[in-house]
């Protein structure tokens, strides 16, 4: 009885400990770096230096070339990441769509400086 006992506390134990390191793995970095503090102006824009296919749903897709506009870059154990979108113009409906999400800064060569001014704050999940 007092093993069962003992098994169930241990059970628990770790399936708590994976939760949280679930929850807090959801957050790529604990800071970010922005224009300003609700990260809502531009840092940079540059061309996608090649195609990318993001793995799940928070990534950008985009294609090489596609004019990509940084919202703020990732500061911290993720610092290879930033966040930002890729605004198509289709031109047979003439509307514009704008997604959103994160990238390999690698893939982008930068071609203009909106700021040099940037403001690290605390990434929410």
């Amino acid at each position: 009885m007092a093993a069962k006992h003992f098994y169930r506390q241990g059970f628990l134990l770790l399936l708590f400990n994976f939760i949280s390191t679930a929850a807090l793995e959801k957050r790529f970095s604990d800071f970010k770096r922005c224009a300003d503090e609700e990260c809502s102006m531009l840092l940079c824009r540059g061309k996608a230096v090649k195609d990318f296919s993001g793995p799940d749903c928070r990534f950008l897709s985009f294609k090489k070339s596609e004019t990509i506009y940084v919202y703020y870059k990732l500061s911290g154990r993720r610092a290879d990441v930033w966040a930002g979108s890729v605004s198509i113009l289709y031109e047979i409906a003439v509307y514009l769509v704008c997604n959103f999400g994160y990238f390999p800064k690698d893939l982008l060569a930068v071609n203009h400086v909106y700021t040099d001014k940037e403001v690290e704050i605390k990434a929410e999940v």
